[in-house]
């Protein structure tokens, strides 16, 4: 379990290098981060991409919500992703994974 822990921990550190990367690498030559959204939602593969993302910040938002027992504990974990994104997400998993680990072998989850 640990060893998952860490390498979720690690894919995380890496998303957050590459966010870092793209905030900081040659604005002057590609412009801004609201310029190159412009760029990249005008290319099919960009708006798919973006669909895929965002999709999959709602499953993520889901998950959150059937796993925690608070819905304010739940809003709080699930709401940040829209935003920071799967970096979140990484915490979420390394702090949350041992609980999940043992509340996804309950036979009667989702309802207990």
């Amino acid at each position: 379990m640990n060893v998952v822990r860490a390498a979720i921990g690690i894919a995380g550190l890496a998303l957050l290098g590459l966010v870092l990367w793209a905030a900081l690498t040659m604005q002057a030559l590609h412009g801004s981060f609201l310029d190159q959204l412009a760029v990249v939602t005008t290319l099919p593969w960009g708006v798919a991409m973006l669909s895929d993302l965002y999709v999959g910040f709602l499953l993520f938002a889901t998950l959150v919500f059937l796993t925690e027992r608070s819905w304010l504990v739940a809003a709080l974990w699930a709401v940040p992703v829209l935003v920071i994104g799967n970096i979140w997400a990484a915490l979420w998993f390394v702090i949350r994974l041992p609980h999940l680990a043992k509340q996804l072998s309950k036979p009667d989850w989702p309802t207990s």
